[in-house]
């Protein structure tokens, strides 16, 4: 399957994928599988039938299986919490990960508009849809020497933008990394 092949499958199939996972699961939850459906076609592709007619049910079974697993993370993830308190000592809340201080919010958004085209896509495949290494390389098409760089470039790009939006020098006064 080429890069064309998977676009327009991606076009003809999204809204499917998403119908059928907002029948048993919620929007937000949906998206997920269409996301994760989509990722595992992108790493399959390979594995794809050479018949396109026969692309369609391939997808469809790849996304039921999504369904499944997603409804399992919710009800393990709902397990889980029930555990919480063990784990609450465990984060770093003077510095949590500039890629999850960045939600849907208004300095989110603010976030995104600082953004170059290229960096939010960068952001979407690196952050949003958390595609391997080797997989985000692939979707962007370059190395992935590259996208490790231009993924650590995007987080120092979002820390001097935090450190810009709270009003913080991100470096010392020796030029050190504060």
């Amino acid at each position: 399957m080429s890069d064309e092949d998977f676009r327009a499958l991606y076009a003809r199939l999204q809204q499917a994928v998403f119908s059928f996972a907002a029948r048993r699961l919620s929007p937000e939850q949906a998206m997920d599988v269409v996301n994760s459906t989509f990722e595992v076609v992108l790493r399959k592709r390979d594995a794809c039938p050479e018949r396109p007619e026969e692309w369609a049910p391939w997808v469809m079974g790849i996304a039921r299986n999504q369904v499944l697993q997603e409804g399992q993370r919710v009800t393990r993830k709902h397990h889980d919490n029930r555990f919480i308190e063990d784990y609450a000592d465990r984060e770093d809340p003077v510095n949590p990960d500039v890629a999850e201080v960045v939600a849907d919010t208004e300095y989110g958004r603010w976030v995104w508009r600082s953004l170059e085209p290229s960096e939010q896509r960068l952001m979407t495949v690196a952050f949003v849809q958390m595609l391997s290494t080797a997989d985000g390389a692939r979707l962007m098409g370059i190395s992935t020497s590259a996208y490790t760089t231009r993924v650590l470039r995007l987080r120092r790009r979002l820390e001097a933008l935090e450190a810009e939006h709270l009003g913080t020098p991100i470096l010392s006064e020796r030029g050190e990394r504060a």
